[in-house]
């Protein structure tokens, strides 16, 4: 950011998920990944709401790793049994992981809208690790009992019954519990550093009017590439990190420079900008309200009807501008 003119198996979930899955699994599917924020969606203390959005490419390929992984678990455990004199169809063994991938695909997108529910910088990381403890419990009871139900109905197509005894009931819990542990892991962390890989500065063109309209010597450089984009402080919102990129947020769009918040907020302080957070700046011109809470963390609400979260020790920057 310079001056103009001188010299950034897997997952499922059950009914603790469902209220943060409602439309976000279409969501999921479709676009790439952002985070938007605004009045109605946002509560007291938070701050801009995470949604993982991938292009079809990548749940094809994620289907395919499963079901690549299906195969080689259910081929070397039939191979594994002919060993020890246990022979018998490959079928048991294929449709045992079968039922196992189709859940986890099936309860993907439901963890993906969970994860952008648990931001750590919206809700604080007590919360999020709280959260995430309801959520793989919740994707191991789902996991485990939805790829049990497929096997009860599908094992007499082949001329087989499935059931779990109740001397190895606690076995199996165990045996499936740790492995829903690392895929509910996996999981998360694979929505957010697929989020970041895939994550590119949008391309904005700024009207000439508006640039001409700017008091000269005035505007901000943002590059994109080989392109320049031209743009007046003054209607920037906020502007937060992400990774090493900041993202301004102006009115019905954002920007994306690859620079450190710290930069930023130097070369801005003199345009009115304040550290809220230790991720945050806002543009001061713009704050319309400020509610602190018991905790001594605040919300700014912003002249869109934008409310974005500050943390205590930033209270007295804020503070200091007004």
């Amino acid at each position: 950011m310079t001056e103009a003119g001188t010299s950034g198996g897997p997952p499922g979930t059950n009914g603790v998920m469902n209220g943060a899955a409602n439309g976000a699994a279409h969501d999921a599917v479709n676009g790439a990944p952002d985070a938007t924020t605004n009045g109605a969606e946002n509560r007291a203390g938070s701050g801009p709401r995470r949604r993982f959005r991938f292009p079809l490419w990548i749940w094809a390929t994620y289907a395919g790793i499963l079901l690549i992984v299906s195969a080689v678990v259910a081929s070397s455990f039939w191979m594994e049994a002919g060993r020890t004199g246990a022979a018998g169809p490959f079928w048991p063994f294929a449709l045992n992981e079968a039922s196992s991938i189709v859940i986890i695909f099936a309860l993907t997108p439901l963890v993906f809208a969970w994860a952008g529910r648990l931001d750590p910088r919206r809700i604080g990381w007590p919360r999020m690790l709280a959260g995430h403890l309801a959520g793989l419990a919740a994707f191991g009871a789902v996991h485990i009992g939805g790829m049990t139900l497929l096997r009860v109905l599908l094992y007499p197509l082949f001329g087989g019954a499935y059931a779990i005894g109740r001397d190895r009931l606690l076995a199996t819990l165990i045996y499936e519990g740790r492995k829903d542990a690392l895929a509910y892991a996996g999981m998360v962390l694979g929505a957010w550093l697929l989020a970041a890989a895939l994550r590119k500065p949008a391309i904005v063109a700024v009207p000439a009017a508006a640039t001409a309209a700017a008091a000269p010597g005035g505007r901000i450089e943002i590059r994109d590439g080989a392109r320049r984009i031209f743009v007046d402080p003054a209607e920037i919102l906020w502007i937060e990190a992400a990774g090493n990129y900041v993202e301004l947020h102006l009115p019905g769009k954002s920007l994306l420079q690859r620079q450190t918040l710290a930069a930023a907020a130097r070369e801005l302080a003199a345009r009115g900008f304040v550290r809220i957070h230790r991720s945050r700046l806002v543009n001061r011109r713009h704050v319309r309200a400020s509610e602190t809470n018991d905790s001594g963390d605040f919300t700014v609400t912003l002249s869109d009807g934008r409310r974005i979260a500050g943390g205590r020790r930033w209270r007295g920057a804020l503070d200091g501008q007004a």
